[in-house]
């Protein structure tokens, strides 16, 4: 019944290809990993890198800026007869997706929202244009900011496209030929008694100026000339990149345009971010994928300066940093504007180290 089940892929990917919609082969069919990168079609066209131990380990990152040529196409399709279709979100594209499990239906369904594609899960999958800025992708499952149930599919990510299928049915896709817009995405929604920022959540506010006046930042030696130090902003940006590295990459280069650093100084940073977060996935991450990311922040206006403060408020610029209470802004950890006090303890041996830690607070 399903033996021409690579052929009918392999035309769906030429049909999105011709529509600069990048594609990436995916088990498909009964396989239990129907949803996964085909690694053994990926592999052999080239798509892999060497892990520490020299072992292959295939990748998509390629088709993250680059569509897939028609001999990569038939490749996957005819001689290593994959049977999924994923279609590669994000900027290359032009489309970011929303994944609503059976979980979120009440929520989308509230909003009326119309879906674009009904998953075997009795889910929906809803397309919108890619905004121009980073978008993050995401799940509910770690990220609190989301609603239960809902998933964001944006730059570096991916999602099944009909006419996939696993072992519960296949992708559908619905009548509805109308994108989703950001204006249909609202501010703020209330599920089950708690509040969400569904726009935020999702990536789809830009990451414009800030408003208001300057926000406070961690306090630390201040750089010749009076900036941030390069250092403090690597240290908050490594900490996204169990998530996203490329999205930590993001945020570096908005907080050094921010904090006075041009373009190139910047992406002089990429090699020790790079060398920072490599080991945090399996997966490589280059100097090149950092520079692209921190350039990319480059493109949106400059947000206001961080600024310092001791205490009560008081600046200095000594190099006695212990019992020093730490502010900075929301974004830098969930893109709110409201702040959070961290607590600050120099280890030995690092002069001028920030140690961060999270601490409760009312907010």
């Amino acid at each position: 019944m399903h033996d021409n089940e690579p052929e009918l892929m392999l035309e769906q990917a030429k049909r999105l290809v011709a529509r600069k919609i990048s594609v990436i082969p995916t088990g498909g069919g009964l396989s239990p990993k129907a949803k996964q990168p085909h690694h053994q079609a990926l592999k052999a066209t080239g798509h892999f890198s060497l892990d520490r131990e020299g072992r292959r380990r295939s990748s998509w990152k390629a088709l993250q800026r680059r569509l897939p040529t028609l001999e990569e196409l038939e490749a996957w399709y005819l001689q290593h007869r994959a049977r999924g279709l994923g279609l590669v979100t994000g900027a290359l594209s032009g489309y970011v997706a929303i994944d609503v499990d059976p979980e979120g239906l009440a929520l989308v369904q509230s909003l009326g929202w119309q879906p674009h594609v009904l998953t075997p899960s009795g889910g929906m999958h809803f397309y919108l244009r890619h905004p121009g800025w980073y978008v993050p992708s995401n799940a509910s499952k770690n990220k609190a900011a989301l609603p239960p149930g809902v998933d964001v599919r944006g730059d570096g990510g991916y999602c099944m496209a009909p006419p996939s299928r696993n072992r519960a049915g296949p992708y559908r896709r619905t009548a509805e030929r109308h994108d989703l817009t950001i204006d249909q995405v609202p501010l703020t929604v209330r599920v089950a008694g708690a509040e969400y920022r569904l726009r935020e959540a999702l990536g789809l506010t830009s990451p414009g100026p800030a408003t208001g006046s300057p926000q406070p930042f961690s306090g630390a030696q201040v750089e010749e000339g009076g900036r941030v130090p390069v250092w403090l902003m690597l240290d908050r940006a490594e900490r996204y990149a169990p998530v996203s590295r490329n999205r930590g990459a993001f945020m570096l280069g908005l907080w050094l345009h921010a904090n006075g650093y041009t373009a190139e100084e910047a992406e002089a940073c990429a090699d020790e971010y790079a060398q920072r977060v490599y080991a945090t996935k399996a997966s490589p991450f280059s100097v090149g994928e950092a520079v692209t990311a921190i350039r990319s922040a480059y493109r949106y206006p400059r947000n206001q300066p961080w600024t310092r403060r001791v205490g009560g408020g008081s600046a200095r610029r000594g190099k006695d940093w212990s019992h020093l209470e730490l502010f900075v802004p929301t974004h830098c950890w969930d893109g709110g504007p409201n702040l959070i006090p961290l607590a600050y303890s120099a280890p030995a041996g690092r002069q001028g180290y920030c140690g961060f830690r999270k601490r409760e607070v009312g907010i």
